[in-house]
Parts: C-alpha cells; structure tokens; sequence
C-alpha cells in the first residue's frame, strides 16, 4: 500500500528513554506502536493528522498521516503550519505574565483599570480571572449563535466581543467562584494588552516571544482572509457532499488564530523547562493552577491546563479551530511533550493520552476503585434514587437509572457503591453523593474538577393545551432579539428568521431542552402567568428573554 507520510524523522542512532526515570524504549518499534493508534479512518486519500514527540528538547518523533490538501494530493507534513485554536491561549497567556513581572501591569488589576467604557458589577473582576477562565463574564460565541449570528460563518470581530460583555446585565457567577471556559475573556485581554504596550498584541507576540525562539514558521492571523504560508487545509466529511473544506469568517488573535508547525512548537514546548524567555519568575508565574474561591484547584494556568494524568504531572491544552484538532500534552517530570494535530474533523483525533500511555505507561499509577472501594448495597436502598436530576445551574441533567441492580449515570456509565449515598462514576473519575431528603426531595452533588448540585425533578408529560400556553413573542434586550414561540406537530417550538425552527423537549413543568446544547426554563410572576424564559447553555447562564 502506498505510504501517504513524506516526511519521518526519528532518531535511530540513539535508543529513546526518559531521562528522570530512566525508561528504554526500543527505537525500532516506536514508529509501528503510534501507526498502530491512527486512526483507521485515516489513509492515503483523507485528511488525517501530524504528530511530535519531544524528549530531552530534542524531536524525536515527528511525521504525517494523510493528506493536508485534498485538491492537490499534498500530504500532511510536521513542517507545515496548522491552525491551533484555542492552544493559542498559552502565547497571550505568556506575554501578560511577562507584562507583569516586568511591571508594566499587575495581573490581579481590576478589568476596568484598562478599559474605557467598562462595566461595573457588583463583584470586581480582574486580569487574572480573565487568564484562567474565572471571571462571569459573557460568552460571545454563545451570544452570537443565540442572536442568530453562526459563529465561523457569520463574521464575528472584537468590537462584537467587547460589546457582549457591555450589554451584560449582571455576571453570571462571583469571580473565582467557578471555572468556565470562556473565549471571549481572551478577546479582552488582547484589548488590555494593546492598550498597555501600545502595540498590537499578534505583532508583540511575534517580536519578543516567537522570534527570539526560533519559531519562523509560526504566523498569526490577523485578519479574515489573511494568507498564512505553507498552511494545511481543515475538513469535514458529509455522508450527502462528501468533504467539505472548513473555513472561518473570523480572527481574533487571543482566543485563538495562530498557525504553527510540530517544528516550532517543539521549541514552545521546551520553554516550560528552561524559561528562555521570560525567565523563572514569568514561567512559574504562567503554570501556576488558579485556586477557587473555596480553595479547590481549578487545574488551569493562564491559558494552560495544570493537573496530572495517571499519577504523572502534566501541562495541557486543546483547540479547536475550523475543523483543525490540536493537543499539547507536556510531562514535566519525564521532559516529555506530545503533540497532535488534526485536520480532519472529528474523523482524526488520536488522543495524547494514548501515546502517553505507550511511553509512559510503566510509570503510571491506576486506581482500581471498584476493587479497593466498592461495597454491596440493596436495590430497594438504590431504587429511590433512580430519576432526572437537574442542575442548579439549569444548564445540565443526569438521568439515573438501573441495570442489572446497579445505579448508572445516563444510560450506560456504572455507579459503584462506596457507602449508602456515596458513588464513583466508572470511568469519569468523579463521585456523586446522592441523599434522599424527609421532605421526599432528592439532591445530588457531583464532583470531578469541581462541585456541583443537582436536584431531582418530576418528569413531565404536557398536553397540547399546556404547550399553548407558553405560546408567545419574547424580546432579549440584551440580544437585541426576538423569539416567537408556537405549538408545530404538537411541539413547543422557537422559531427564528435566521435560526429556523427549534423544537422544544419537556423535561419538567417550565424547563425544556433544545437539541443545540441548551435549556429553555420559563419564568412565572406572582399570579403564576408566564412573563418569560431563560436559556442556559454550558458556557452561558441565564439569558433573559420577556413575554411580550
């Protein structure tokens, strides 16, 4: 079979190892064991993927599977330029910690101090908040797909950006409270950034972080349409048009738009250990975990994830951009990165972990916490607690339910006993405290890399005439938008000019789910009349719509 992947570099002369631990790996079989993880979607006619692994600031692994340009039979090459999404973060990320140790600005700044015409709220949000995905503020991108503005294909700027977080009537949540990813934070501080140096954000990136590194191939989009050497193209494949090329009709240096190669961001990566830029105070300054209000640890940097991975230490993002797929994984303690990035969308991905596992499996540590930890409970102990949970949040749902005489999490995840109301998820690594209440009422807290309550509800079952109640025009001011609710093929459903139709799912009386990843929960005045909705998405809270 032909071999789609021109460009291999492995280092033969040299067997690879991990210099803390002292780990040998036969260099002749390490090439077979990754080809082994690609994919099997991916072959010499598709788009598929590149892959770097760096040990001991070296490159020792690095090639190409598939093709990075289909109308012209190019192949996927580490050497070429791929977009990065929302790794782009750590870039931004850096230079403010290098602002800040300079003096220039001081992270822990109120937003405001910056910004002309900046809103106020009740609780003060800050630079660092913005960095670590803490502060309450507005999703754009939400915000545009709600106004019925399609992010990556309606075009989305800055000043749009700015202005959902101008538009907000409150902060959706206390800053530092809670860790939600957030885009449109990055957005801001690019604005910051710019008002600080007096210089454009890309242009400083590119002067003091990525040409004194070495990272010529790297480039920054700056504007739609922007041409980026040597770059790879994105796709998708759909079953009806068969593939088709993504493009995105927006650049916002921050949140993302930086194109890089395996090449450069070997020499990124190898910055976290030597701090060749910066120096140690900005490097440690960069990977310190943000600790919530309540002194758990979010697990994130300023636009790095810090946590670990099967008892190894480990610095990670992901992005997504058009249908590119990035991982930066970097184990500190072995000195080893991975790198991969994908450039067919959903059909690519091949998980860092994976590889991780390869290399590093002998030196992980795996909890068996069924076998240590589980015990037997009575199903008439687990029967009352089966049903729909509903976040406090509104903004999620858990069904439990039970198979076999054992409590599982929506459908198939297994609950394991370890006392009366305590449960780990099998696989999540996550636990849930379930208690039955005198009142009847149930609540349940889940906890993976933070805490979050759930409430049992009564499922509900309208008739058309209960649907018709809720029928109706509904203005957001702050969207600046109109949904009409009506009863089509006896489904409560949104329509909208440009987002078409929506229908409605009941889950419990006032609280219905859309299929966009989003619920709808009405409100009801004194009297019990309908007077509006919100809708709550995963990264968005409480977008108020009135009855008109």
């Amino acid at each position: 079979m032909k071999k789609l992947f021109v460009y291999v570099l492995i280092s033969f002369s040299i067997l690879f190892s991990i210099q803390s631990t002292s780990q040998v790996l036969d260099s002749k079989t390490i090439e077979a064991k990754i080809d082994a993880l690609v994919p099997t979607q991916v072959n010499d006619t598709t788009p598929g993927l590149v892959i770097g692994i760096v040990q001991n600031s070296k490159l020792i692994f690095s090639k190409g599977y598939g093709l990075a340009n289909l109308s012209y039979g190019m192949a996927n090459n580490p050497k070429m330029v791929y977009n990065v999404g929302s790794v782009s973060k750590q870039f931004l990320g850096y230079a403010f910690a290098m602002l800040h140790v300079k003096g220039d600005l001081n992270i822990d700044d109120p937003v405001g101090k910056y910004l002309e015409d900046w809103p106020e709220f009740e609780h003060a949000v800050t630079l660092r908040h913005l960095l670590t995905h803490t502060s309450g503020y507005r999703e754009a991108y939400t915000m545009s797909n709600l106004a019925g503005r399609i992010v990556g294909v309606d075009r989305l700027s800055r000043a749009e950006c700015l202005n959902v977080v101008r538009k907000q009537p409150e902060l959706e949540f206390v800053p530092g409270s809670n860790w939600t990813y957030n885009s449109t934070a990055w957005v801001i501080l690019a604005e910051v950034f710019e008002k600080v140096t007096g210089e454009k954000a890309d242009a400083w990136v590119e002067n003091n972080m990525l040409k004194p590194l070495g990272m010529h191939d790297t480039q920054i989009e700056s504007y739609v349409g922007e041409v980026i050497t040597n770059a790879a193209e994105s796709y998708v494949f759909d079953p009806e048009q068969g593939y088709i090329n993504q493009e995105s009709n927006r650049a916002i240096f921050g949140a993302a738009e930086v194109y890089s190669s395996i090449d450069d961001l070997v020499k990124w990566v190898n910055n976290y250990r030597t701090a060749t830029i910066g120096g140690k105070a900005v490097n440690k300054l960069f990977l310190e975990p943000f600790i919530l209000n309540d002194g758990s640890d979010s697990e994130y940097a300023l636009g790095i994830g810090n946590s670990s991975y099967n008892g190894l230490k480990l610095y990670r993002h992901t992005g997504g951009h058009e249908a590119f797929a990035t991982q930066l994984s970097y184990y500190p303690e072995q000195d080893l990165g991975i790198i991969t990035i994908s450039n067919y969308g959903g059909k690519g991905w091949l998980a860092t972990s994976k590889i991780a596992d390869l290399l590093l499996g002998k030196f992980m540590t795996h909890e068996d916490k069924e076998e240590v930890k589980s015990i037997d409970l009575a199903k008439e102990l687990l029967e009352p607690l089966r049903g729909l949970y509903v976040s406090s949040n509104f903004n999620r749902t858990l069904e439990i339910g039970m198979v076999q005489d054992s409590l599982t999490i929506n459908g198939d995840s297994k609950l394991i006993p370890l006392s009366e109301n305590t449960f780990y998820v099998n696989g999540w690594d996550s636990q849930l405290v379930l208690n039955k209440e005198a009142n009847g009422n149930a609540t349940l807290t889940f906890t993976d890399n933070s805490r979050e309550i759930f409430t049992k509800v009564d499922r509900w079952q309208p008739t058309e005439i209960d649907l018709k109640g809720y029928e109706g025009d509904y203005w957001s001011e702050e969207l600046e938008t109109l949904y009409h609710l009506t009863v089509t093929d006896g489904k409560l459903t949104i329509k909208h000019r440009w987002l078409g139709e929506i229908p409605l799912e009941p889950l419990t009386r006032d609280l219905f789910k859309t299929d966009w990843s989003y619920n709808v929960k009405f409100v009801r005045d004194s009297n019990q009349n309908i007077s509006g909705f919100s809708i709550y998405s995963g990264r968005t809270l409480n977008v108020y719509f009135k009855r008109k």
